[in-house]
């Protein structure tokens, strides 16, 4: 059998996300340390993801995660450089982040 053909670059793999919030909801990702996880690069992290605060909720503990994945955008678009992020916290949610601008933002929820 053949293999299946490449997907296409910064495409996210299934499932898509359940649920979309009207706008995005600002968001803190932490490492152990209490540190902001940052972006180093389009695809790595800073350090491992082991908190995530949702619009100045309840931190929530890390469970999982993938990625990052960089969006390939078209120049005229102007947003500057932005990468996707999945983590599932506790309580059997993931969600899906993105980076932009310095910052996290959960753009779509799996529940």
């Amino acid at each position: 059998m053949p293999d299946p053909p490449p997907s296409w670059p910064g495409r996210l793999p299934a499932p898509s996300p359940a649920t979309v919030p009207p706008q995005p909801l600002p968001a803190e990702l932490v490492d152990a340390t209490g540190a902001l996880v940052r972006l180093t690069a389009p695809d790595l992290l800073s350090a491992p993801p082991h908190h995530l605060v949702v619009d100045d909720g309840n931190p929530q503990m890390v469970q999982g995660w993938a990625g990052p994945w960089p969006l390939h955008q078209r120049w005229w678009v102007g947003e500057g450089a932005s990468s996707r992020l999945q983590v599932a916290v506790d309580g059997g949610v993931a969600l899906l982040l993105l980076a932009r601008e310095g910052r996290w933002w959960v753009t779509g929820i799996y529940d």
